[in-house]
């Protein structure tokens, strides 16, 4: 095996080399993002009117092999796998074979009479309110298995164990990011067409759209090109498994690659596969049962966003060792997909940065004057208290206070407060959003710098608080 000055001498060489391409200041910036983040390995794919106009590697898809990253090295997607459950779920929906209405318990009979006011749109929409089994903690100990001989959990055990989570509040009353909906979206796609769920993306999605290279993350399947999983730990770097496709399954399970991510954000831009009733249904953000805004806009697998006018549709995803972000500017067909294979890295920063380079209307606002001190002094110990673990719930709406009640809420602000100590909150801009508006900051939390926005009603109080 290389030692670690051997692997790290190769990494620097890789990632200093003079790349001769048009795209001078992406590829700067890539790699001034990688050394800063340590991140080994990363693809990058920008398409504009779904041809895919920049594809590249950068750094090293394998420490110990010194294998270089490339436009086709396999990455584990993590959550972008939603997307194509719910493109999945649509499709089943427009042959009449499901309904978004239809209460759960219609297709398991099995689940508990609280869950009787859930319907599929809950689930596609994280609004269910059943607790995501992921923030339970050590819960995903009974997930835990290994090829080495031990058996994986069968389908049954697996719902047993999903029914016997409790909600953590009503139907519709919040949003709360849930990937035990997803999974039982997955159940659900099985029972209602008598394949296996990866049986079915493969024919409906994957070979119709030439998406060879995409699959799931199965560790006993030779795939070729795929990258080695790390995370920096201290001063070095250490290896991560491959993801189980029985733990992430239908919530974060597929390897993909960023050629096969632009055939994929082509079709969609094609309206291939689904009807633009389904599409439009999938990226508009779903309300609370008393219409008011959810604590994240959210549609069918997809985050909802704008930025002064520009509509935007996103997706970040993670797995132990891998990092991903799909970025999608819809009105100016503009898409940025980044793969990694460094474990817990916001992404979302990176291919919104990338984004402003190639239409400077999406690029971030630095150096505007702060018209409202007030607000966000406020907004700056608002963000203090919840990286402490506390809260005024006096300060928020009720979906977002309900939101940072549940194991997702609280866990999302650990981890925010686990990139380092909050050094500074700067002004970026504002804009009106509906009867209230919208102010972002630039962060710094330890050494790196971070984009947050908040969402405030027209009273004041704060619908929303997260990463752009």
């Amino acid at each position: 095996m290389q030692s670690i000055s051997k692997i790290a001498t190769v990494l620097a060489f890789v990632l200093s080399t003079p790349l001769p391409v048009a795209g001078d200041e992406v590829d700067r910036y890539v790699e001034k993002q990688m050394r800063k983040l340590h991140i080994p390995g990363l693809s990058l794919g920008i398409v504009r009117d779904g041809r895919l106009i920049k594809a590249q590697g950068y750094g090293l898809s394998n420490l110990e092999l010194g294998a270089p990253a490339t436009r086709s090295t396999a990455y584990e997607i993590g959550s972008i796998t939603k997307q194509f459950t719910a493109a999945a779920v649509m499709m089943l929906v427009e042959e009449g074979k499901l309904g978004l209405n239809d209460p759960i318990t219609r297709h398991f009979p099995e689940a508990p009479k609280a869950w009787s006011g859930i319907t599929i749109r809950h689930l596609l929409t994280h609004t269910s309110g059943i607790q995501n089994h992921v923030a339970v903690p050590g819960y995903l100990g009974a997930f835990k298995t290994s090829i080495l001989g031990e058996s994986t959990p069968g389908r049954e055990e697996m719902l047993r164990m999903f029914f016997a989570l409790p909600l953590e509040f009503q139907p519709g009353q919040t949003w709360s990011y849930d990937n035990t909906g997803y999974m039982l979206l997955g159940v659900l796609i099985e029972k209602t067409t008598g394949r296996s769920f990866w049986q079915f993306l493969d024919e409906r999605i994957f070979k119709p759209l030439g998406m060879l290279s995409t699959r799931n993350t199965d560790p006993r399947d030779v795939i070729a090109n795929r990258a080695s999983g790390y995370e920096w730990v201290k001063t070095r770097y250490e290896n991560r498994p491959i993801l189980a496709p029985f733990v992430g399954f239908s919530a974060g399970s597929i390897v993909s690659t960023v050629e096969d991510m632009a055939r994929w954000d082509a079709a969609l831009r094609a309206g291939k596969l689904l009807t633009r009733s389904s599409y439009s249904q999938m990226w508009t953000p779903a309300r609370a049962a008393d219409g008011s805004e959810l604590s994240f806009n959210y549609g069918f697998g997809w985050f909802i966003d704008a930025y002064h006018g520009h509509r935007l549709v996103l997706h970040s995803g993670g797995t132990p060792g891998f990092s991903s972000a799909i970025y999608r500017a819809t009105d100016e067909k503009l898409t940025v997909i980044i793969l990694s294979n460094h474990g817990d890295r916001i992404l979302e920063q990176l291919v919104i940065d990338i984004a402003g380079m190639y239409e400077p209307a999406l690029k971030r606002a630095e150096g505007k004057k702060d018209a409202a001190p007030e607000s966000s002094a406020r907004l700056r110990q608002v963000v203090s208290a919840l990286m402490l673990g506390k809260h005024d719930p006096d300060e928020f709406t009720v979906p977002m206070r309900l939101f940072l009640t549940t194991a997702t809420g609280k866990g999302f602000w650990q981890w925010f407060a686990a990139h380092g100590e909050l050094k500074s909150f700067t002004f970026s801009d504002r804009e009106a959003s509906g009867d209230g508006e919208i102010l972002r900051y630039s962060a710094l939390l330890g050494e790196n710098r971070y984009w947050l926005a908040a969402h405030l009603a027209a009273d004041g109080k704060i619908a929303q608080l997260h990463w752009w």
